[in-house]
């Protein structure tokens, strides 16, 4: 496996805020994960096995890492096609477009599972 191009530090903050999503009381319910592919983060909603259905899952937002190491944020639109949020703008963290995808949870731009934190 070779060197991410994503900042070490920068794929952590992404992780902690995938672990922080979930109601301590829901975790055996829902967890959030991401997705690593080249300069994308994908993050994911699953769902635990619902009468022998096996878990479910369903991207929610994908966090993008830009040869500029400027971070941008989209959403997944009809036709599972990925748009700009058009709520944030890039940003040399990823941890502002976290809390705008935690603003955006009303907006049912990206969450269908979780309640709102």
């Amino acid at each position: 496996m070779g060197m991410s191009p994503i900042p070490e530090l920068q794929q952590r903050q992404i992780d902690r805020w995938c672990e922080r999503r979930v109601p301590a009381g829901q975790r055996g319910e829902y967890t959030v994960m991401s997705r690593w592919r080249g300069r994308i983060v994908t993050l994911v909603e699953r769902r635990a096995d619902r009468a022998g259905d096996g878990p479910a899952e369903r991207p929610f937002a994908q966090l993008r890492y830009g040869l500029d190491e400027m971070w941008s944020l989209y959403y997944l639109a009809d036709a599972g096609r990925w748009r700009p949020y058009p709520r944030s703008v890039p940003e040399i963290s990823p941890v502002p477009l976290l809390d705008d995808l935690d603003r955006g949870a009303e907006t049912g731009y990206f969450f269908q599972w979780l309640s709102p934190c």
